[in-house]
Formats: C-alpha cells, sequence, structure tokens
C-alpha cells in the first residue's frame, strides 16, 4: 500500500500533523520508534498557544498545574515575578502527552505502529520511502519528518549533517523529583502556578523548576558549546536547589537531549519531504520552549501537503510555502529571543528587575506566552498601552521612592 503520508516521530509536531492530515482526508501512517507511552526529556511546561491548537480539548488528568506566571531568579539573587489573570500555559507529563496525541490522531483516521524504528528514508520521483529496522518498507507520497533533532529523516535527506555543530543546537538534562503536593507548594513559594527561570551566570544557559502536582521538574539546558559538560553542570544545581528549599530531592533518573537549532535558517523541505519540529529546529532561542511551535508547524506541513496533492505537485518549489509560513509565524519571535539571549544574564538582571510588578509587564508576558504576541510586538503593545497605564505606573513609582526613602 502507498500512503498518502507517513509521518516519523509521534511527538507533538508528528502527531498534529498526522491528525491534520488524516482530518483532510489523506491515509496517513504515524511511526513511532518506541512503545507509547514513552519518556521524553523534557520539562512538560505547554504554552498556552499549544492548547490553543487543541481547542482546549485536553483531558483533565493530563494536566499537572494551570499556569499564570513566570518567575525569573536571577545571579544577583533578584527574583522577578510576572502573574496574570489568564492562564499562560500548563505542565504535563510528556510520555502520558504525547501518547493522547498520538490516539488523538488515531480517532481521526491516521494508522499508528509503534516500537518501529525508522533507520533510512529516501524520495524518488514517484514516491518517498522510509526504511524499518526490521527490514519493512512503507512508500508515501509525502513524507513528514517529526523525528526530532537526532532526525534520521533530516540526515537521509541530506538536510541535516551527519555530526551536529554544537554552535547550532543547545544541550540539556532534566528529571523529574516526586516531593508531594505539600513539597510542590512549599518549593514555589506558595504558588504552584508560576513556572521558575533561573538564568545562569555568564553562560547562554539557564535551569529551571517547573510544578506538576506532586513532582518538580528539574532541568538545565543552554548553548551547546556552553554545555559539554553537562552531567557535573546539572548535578551541581541540583545540590544547590536541593539545599536552597530545603527539600530533599532524590535523584531517580537523569534525561538527556539536544535542544532545536537554527529552523529559520536551515533548509526544511526536499522534493516529497518536509521537516516538523525539534527534526526542524523549531525552538525559542531565549526560552528553549518548542512544543507549541512543533505543533504549529504540523498544521503547516499538513496543509501544505494537501495543497500539493490538489495541485499534483511534490517538488522543493511547491513545498516551499511551508517556509514562508513558517517564517511569518516564527521569525520575529526567534530573531528578536536570539537577540535577548546572546546578551546573556546582564540584560536580564538590567531588564527583569526594573519591570517587575507593573501591570503591564505581566500582561505583556502572558500575550507573549499564549501567543497573542510576539517578542518583536514588545514596544509597539508598551507605547500603545502607557497611556492607560500611565497612572498606576507612576503611583507604584512614587509608592516605591517613597518606601525607599524610610
Amino acid at each position: 500500500m502507498t500512503y498518502d503520508v507517513v509521518v516519523v516521530g509521534a511527538g507533538p509536531a508528528g502527531s498534529i500533523a498526522a491528525y491534520e492530515c488524516s482530518k483532510q482526508g489523506l491515509t496517513t501512517l504515524l511511526l513511532e520508534k518506541s512503545p507509547l507511552p514513552r519518556e521524553k526529556a523534557c520539562g512538560g511546561a505547554v504554552m498556552y498557544r499549544g492548547i490553543r491548537i487543541l481547542k482546549g480539548c485536553l483531558p483533565h488528568a493530563l494536566v499537572e498545574q494551570r499556569i499564570f506566571g513566570l518567575r525569573f531568579s536571577l545571579p544577583n539573587g533578584i527574583k522577578s515575578e510576572f502573574i496574570s489573570d489568564k492562564m499562560i500555559g500548563i505542565t504535563v507529563f510528556r510520555d502520558r502527552f504525547d501518547e493522547y496525541l498520538a490516539k488523538r490522531a488515531v480517532n481521526a483516521g491516521s494508522e499508528l505502529m509503534e516500537n518501529t524504528p525508522v533507520v533510512h528514508a529516501r524520495t524518488s520521483n514517484d514516491s518517498a520511502l522510509v526504511r524499518l529496522k526490521d527490514g519493512r518498507e512503507f512508500r508515501s507520497k509525502f513524507l513528514i519528518g517529526a523525528d526530532g533533532v537526532n532526525s534520521v529523516v533530516s540526515r537521509s535527506l541530506g538536510l541535516r549533517p551527519l555530526r551536529k555543530d554544537l554552535t547550532k543546537v543547545g544541550l540539556g538534562m532534566e528529571s523529574d523529583f516526586y516531593v508531594g503536593a505539600d513539597g510542590v507548594e512549599r518549593a514555589m513559594n506558595g504558588n504552584p502556578s508560576i513556572l521558575e527561570i533561573i538564568p545562569a551566570e555568564d553562560k547562554i544557559s539557564y535551569g529551571w523548576i517547573f510544578p506538576k502536582r506532586e513532582h518538580l521538574a528539574v532541568g538545565v539546558a543552554g548553548s551547546g558549546v556552553h554545555m559539554r559538560a553537562l552531567r557535573p553542570i546539572f548535578d551541581r544545581f541540583h545540590k544547590k536547589l536541593e539545599k536552597r528549599l530545603g527539600i530533599p530531592l532524590l535523584l531517580d533518573k537523569r534525561r538527556t537531549c539536544f535542544l532545536g537549532g537554527d529552523g529559520l535558517g536551515s533548509e526544511n523541505v526536499a522534493d516529497r519531504a518536509i521537516l516538523v519540529g525539534d527534526a526542524a529546529g523549531f525552538v525559542d532561542p531565549m526560552m528553549g520552549e518548542g512544543i507549541a511551535y512543533a505543533m504549529q508547524s504540523g498544521i503547516f506541513a499538513a496543509n501544505v501537503i494537501d495543497n500539493a496533492l490538489q495541485d499534483g505537485r511534490y517538488d522543493a518549489t511547491q513545498l516551499s510555502e511551508y517556509h514562508a509560513l513558517c517564517r511569518k509565524e516564527f521569525s520575529a519571535n526567534f530573531q528578536m529571543a536570539a537577540w535577548a539571549g546572546s546578551k546573556g544574564t546582564s540584560f536580564a538582571e538590567k531588564i527583569l528587575p526594573s519591570v517587575n510588578g507593573y501591570k503591564l509587564a505581566s500582561d505583556v508576558m502572558a500575550m507573549i506566552a499564549r501567543g497573542e504576541m510576539g517578542y518583536a510586538d514588545i514596544p509597539y503593545v508598551v507605547l500603545k498601552s502607557l497611556p492607560r497605564q500611565l497612572p498606576h505606573i507612576l503611583q507604584q513609582v512614587i509608592l516605591s521612592r517613597i518606601l525607599s526613602s524610610h
């Protein structure tokens, strides 16, 4: 059987792409190298823009915490919090979340095959082909590579080099620590609806604490060139955090991952093939958030393939519409985030405390997290909102001056 689409990888990007292809009536095969559910190195924060893609249809049991704010704990000891009235995201366990998305694709009509690692892919004038580890082969009209940063599809098609360039990818390590509901409450200073980000001093890297119901997701990530000694960096962060929180963090297992890359500066289409999600390198260069971008890229890929099928076109030129859609949606965000991230902690220490406590700052942070605006929109939104917010800002400035003089 020749499928319309074969999707390699049942993470968020692949499962969303398979779902959208099936909804459009395309015969779709979704291949996952591991049995589901399977572990995934990820803090498990899904920003609201990703929830919106699902139209809010997510089983309550999958939601560990509803998130309403961000806390930045800076190297100089200052903490800056930005709390919103609106939910900005949720935390999940990735094994359960990914399994749900894969089953959602199946319910839409996709065929799912688990425990089927792909070892090679190629395209020709008449089809795309993937070969499994057990020797089986599947043909399709189009191929979607959603098999992560270590993508077999991308390397097989010559879209990525065989060896990674550490200047273009990140490295991360994380673990989930069981601390009980009381431990989560205590660790998050009484507010488990906040994600805590801990930038590292003098490095393009950061640590995080993401609250779940009875666990804390703790991890570190950063530029590959700064994270070569990954395990010692993680262990130092873990021990320092354990001492700071005053809560035993019993380490069960560490999970390691590569993080994205220069997605918009790389080639993500070939004849009959598109890369999505981590395989394409779509990750926020500053915050490392990639789930919502992966999901959106899956939608773009499915739509472009559907259009290509209707036009009877299978070439990379036709599929380059995917590049245009991704650039329009992601480029302003990624460029601004990359610029801010390259400034390191000195930039964060200068900017974040100065806007801490202002409702406008919290509103802006929430709109970015919810996907209602991008980093590049910040100046326009601030200028537009200033006349309305100015009395409140002046009141806070005057009050802080009075308090500091006593």
